[in-house]
């Protein structure tokens, strides 16, 4: 290797491209050509068997197939039903789409600290509450777990909704347990995600009154035969969105569930590797993952000591790049520090509090809506 680095004129570590990241085959054509053939390509068997098998490899009762991991986290939020102004806790640390259902359902997302796993901080979420608040969401970031156990704890003592947001995590583990699974509804991603069809997503709960009212909410408001209102006289029930996917999507999703166990070890043997091999760089640390939690490594997260290294993230990303290989900084790392270590972040993502949409509110029109409903003061980010 040279010791010249690429981004000063030396030859880079890699110069081959990676690879899609996913396996699609023949499998999967021919899983779509069955369904092009049988002429129902909407909503069908292949959409109801794959949230028959979805539900059954979490050990949970109810899946929703939805378009896409942002409207799934909306048929949770759609689920709970909660008032205008509601308060809604959850990492900054995280996709959008973990909190645009929120803000389309008028709540008030309320961002609570994350400790060593990159995750929610519970002692900090507890001290969150406020008699507005209606849910804690728990992104398993990056593939790894939540402290559910305790969350849990919270969400019972103050009569809060736990919903889980699972779009990086399929499979990751808490204590044993299928991230999904835990809390009270749980949404999921298939857009580039380790179960992956291009798009789509899902949602799955043990809880039947949430789910009735989330079957409903995915497809506009409308009680369809076979549903859990099937009974009752046509027409829209509620404001609701349309998210139902088809049978095309469902069909390679059915094909990619059978194979996501080897997928997921290939990226979990890749990512201790890395980790192995970068042990010695004290500049480096790793996401922590709790004794006991299965972390699926969606993105391999480390946060970067710049004062010892003697450049910034930024400089940092660049010469990694120049060498052929992946790395995402996350945005505004500077400004975004770990709680204990004041270490700026790395991995990609976040925080959400300084996106130009909640630093400088533009979600209905030219009002500070929902930010200031039902306040004297609007809240600011």
């Amino acid at each position: 290797m040279s010791e010249r680095l690429a981004m000063h004129g030396g030859a880079p570590v890699r110069t081959e491209p990676f690879g899609p990241g996913h396996a699609f085959g023949d499998d999967d054509i021919a899983a779509l050509t069955e369904v092009v053939r049988s002429g129902h390509v909407g909503k069908g068997p292949k959409v109801e068997a794959f949230e028959r098998a979805f539900a059954a490899r979490h050990g949970v009762k109810h899946a929703i197939a939805v378009t896409s991991g942002t409207a799934a986290m909306h048929v949770c939020i759609g689920a709970i039903n909660p008032e205008p102004g509601d308060e809604v806790i959850v990492t900054p640390w995280t996709a959008g789409g973990t909190i645009i259902g929120a803000l389309l359902q008028n709540c008030v997302p309320v961002f609570a600290d994350i400790d060593e796993t990159y995750t929610l901080d519970p002692a900090d979420v507890e001290a969150r509450i406020t008699p507005r608040t209606r849910a804690i969401i728990a992104v398993h970031y990056l593939g790894n777990p939540c402290d559910m156990r305790a969350l849990q704890d919270i969400a019972r003592r103050h009569d809060l909704a736990l919903i889980e947001d699972c779009a990086q995590a399929h499979f990751a583990e808490y204590q044993g347990q299928v991230v999904g699974s835990i809390g009270d509804i749980a949404g999921y991603s298939f857009g580039g995600k380790h179960l992956s069809a291009g798009t789509g997503g899902a949602v799955l709960t043990n809880d039947t009154e949430l789910w009735e009212r989330a079957v409903l909410f995915h497809d506009v408001a409308l009680p369809r035969a076979g549903g859990p209102y099937a009974e009752r006289p046509y027409g829209h029930y509620f404001l609701a969105p349309h998210y139902i996917i088809n049978d095309l999507t469902a069909a390679v999703l059915l094909v990619q569930l059978a194979k996501v166990d080897g997928y997921i070890a290939s990226k979990i043997r890749a990512a201790e590797r890395i980790i192995d091999g970068l042990a010695d760089i004290d500049e480096l640390t790793p996401q922590e993952v709790r004794p006991g939690d299965r972390h699926t490594y969606w993105i391999l997260g480390f946060s970067l000591d710049t004062e010892r290294l003697g450049c910034s993230a930024d400089v940092f990303a660049d010469a990694v790049r120049h060498e052929g290989v992946l790395l995402i900084k996350a945005e505004n790392s500077v400004d975004a520090r770990h709680p204990s270590t004041g270490l700026p972040r790395m991995g990609g993502g976040g925080p959400l509090y300084n996106d130009p949409f909640l630093a400088d509110p533009d979600c209905y029109g030219r009002s500070r809506f929902p930010f200031d409903h039902g306040r004297e003061q609007a809240v600011e980010y």
